[in-house]
């Protein structure tokens, strides 16, 4: 027996969530996908916000075939509507990992959002040639610092250990993942994503069950 499909995407964003998110919340938003677990097959694409206690707010998913371009830039399309992010997304903050097809679907359709990149997911590329403990503090002062002169001087005593280590950091765009080089007015100094790797972890017992259980 040939099974039928029923539908190639599922999208979901409650009426609920996104007045609230509107009307609570900084512009600020995680993006990230993860993996069903059981019988079913796909994954699933979320987006995450912060509530006024700087906590976990889902605001929209949705089931996917698999993480793409073209998955990701359907999903942003009905997330820009729902959340009514215009000026081409002038104001906003994004917040994600190197998901396949993400980067390019998110600097089409909010091409004048703040793009910031997941240190943590920086910091595990880097450490595969620039491993230990000590060098894992020196990366993670570079990366909150507050100012580009504390940026600097950071970056400075990383390379008294380790000079290849310091010029392999700028390769990664710093701008996007170091907090001296984020934009004023987000509120929101995080560099890293884990709102959704703590959405994700949070959910992994649904993605074993079918996809309308899950919901």
């Amino acid at each position: 027996m040939v099974m039928k499909k029923v539908f190639q995407r599922f999208y979901v964003c409650f009426d609920a969530c996104k007045k609230g998110f509107l009307a609570g919340c900084r512009r600020v938003v995680g993006l990230d996908g993860c993996w069903f677990k059981g019988a079913t097959s796909g994954e699933l694409l979320c987006a995450i916000g912060r509530d006024a206690n700087n906590q976990m707010y889902p605001i929209a998913w949705a089931y996917v075939e698999h993480e793409t371009y073209d998955s990701w830039y359907w999903f942003l399309g009905f997330l820009q509507k729902d959340l009514k992010i215009s000026n081409g997304g002038e104001g906003w903050v994004l917040i994600y990992d190197q998901q396949k097809g993400l980067l390019k679907a998110v600097s089409e359709l909010v091409p004048r959002a703040e793009h910031r990149m997941c240190a943590r997911h920086i910091y595990a590329n880097w450490r595969k040639k620039y491993g230990g403990q000590k060098l894992q503090r020196k990366f993670w002062r570079c990366a909150k610092s507050s100012c580009q002169v504390i940026f600097n001087y950071n970056r400075a005593k990383l390379a008294q250990e380790t000079v290849d280590g310091a010029k392999d950091m700028l390769k990664t765009d710093p701008e996007h993942w170091c907090r001296a080089f984020f934009k004023l007015g987000s509120n929101c100094d995080s560099v890293d994503n884990n709102m959704c790797e703590s959405f994700n972890n949070s959910i992994m017992d649904s993605r074993f069950l079918p996809v309308i259980s899950m919901n």
